[in-house]
């Protein structure tokens, strides 16, 4: 783990002096644009839900509202995911009973909130998934996180930003900025949707009509059987104790806070963070130190932290999304279909 750390470090420094991915970048874009190469066609209607910045924007939670109101309206869905931060990220597989570790932490978070009825591939292959999920009699493949991945066709190209990218300061590109490319590509996007505006005191953007605020299920998740608490009862602990590794811990941060959930301490980590015994063993003393009565946290984290809910002993809460579109996205993915 720390001679990983000491390379994502190096890179860093070498890619804020030498930033040749931006050049890579501008010539796989050109050529697309171009026609020099051209994309996999999928005798399927293909949607892709993406972002432009380095996480952070919703997709997760957006697939699972897109794919579960198609399936409701009659579709034959399937979704594709590469499954970020498992062990084996060169496998490929239907989504069965895997782990957090085996499929990633948010592969699992589909699994536990799309209707059972739809597939879930996981594979960085995405040709192979979609073709795999086509033979399954799929009719709509949604590709989670596929902006930046031009060789599959799509028909419709979903992004999704959150205020603060809407600011100039914050359009930069990787490593000066968080943007995984230059903000105007955002033009190859049928629809661009402003995700937790309420979430942020940015002014409403006018440029962009799509937006979608952020909102919660009244119940939570527990790490302890047969308890059932919701977001009042939890807004009443006082001495509660924050984890976070999600793309942009401020919106996390900003919803307990609109929820009234005031915790005494936070403990933030980068995105897709793999908790490791140290981790638990400082967990453990901030519990002791600070006398903590629960600890509450991402649907994405509560995943991977509860497989040590026997060191941890406390409840362990995860604040839950109400996974849903509004009718103005429902209708402009109705009409664009």
């Amino acid at each position: 783990m720390k001679w990983r750390l000491q390379m994502r470090s190096i890179l860093s420094i070498f890619l804020f002096f030498f930033p040749i991915h931006l050049l890579f970048i501008k010539i796989k874009n050109f050529a697309y644009d171009n026609n020099v190469l051209k994309p996999t066609i999928i005798d399927r209607t293909v949607i892709s839900v993406g972002n432009i910045s380095l996480g952070g924007s919703g997709k997760t939670p957006f697939t699972i509202a897109l794919s579960n109101f198609l399936y409701k309206k009659g579709f034959s869905v399937g979704v594709i995911t590469r499954g970020y931060g498992r062990k084996n990220s060169h496998d490929s597989f239907l989504l069965d009973q895997q782990s957090w570790e085996d499929c990633g932490d948010e592969t699992l978070v589909l699994k536990n909130n799309l209707d059972p009825s739809i597939p879930i591939y996981v594979s960085k292959n995405k040709i192979f998934a979609a073709e795999t999920l086509a033979k399954m009699g799929c009719d709509i493949i949604i590709l989670d996180d596929a902006f930046q991945h031009r060789k599959i066709s799509r028909d419709i190209d979903i992004v999704l930003l959150t205020p603060d990218e809407l600011v100039n300061k914050n359009k930069k590109t990787f490593p000066w900025g968080l943007l995984r490319e230059p903000f105007y590509n955002i033009k190859r996007a049928n629809m661009v949707i402003t995700t937790k505006e309420n979430l942020y005191n940015e002014k409403k953007s006018k440029k962009y009509s799509l937006s979608l605020n952020t909102k919660f299920q009244d119940e939570l998740l527990c790490s302890i059987k047969n308890t059932n608490t919701n977001i009042e009862s939890l807004s009443k602990i006082n001495n509660l104790l924050s984890i976070c590794a999600i793309g942009k811990p401020e919106s996390f941060h900003n919803s307990l806070r609109s929820l009234k959930i005031n915790p005494l301490k936070d403990l933030t980590y980068s995105d897709h963070y793999n908790f490791t015994k140290k981790d638990v063993d400082i967990i453990i003393d901030k519990i002791k130190k600070y006398s903590i009565k629960g600890i509450v946290c991402t649907e994405k984290d509560w995943v991977k932290l509860i497989s040590f809910q026997d060191e941890i002993v406390i409840p362990i809460y995860a604040v839950r999304l109400n996974y849903s579109l509004n009718k103005d996205i429902e209708k402009t993915v109705l009409r664009l279909l």
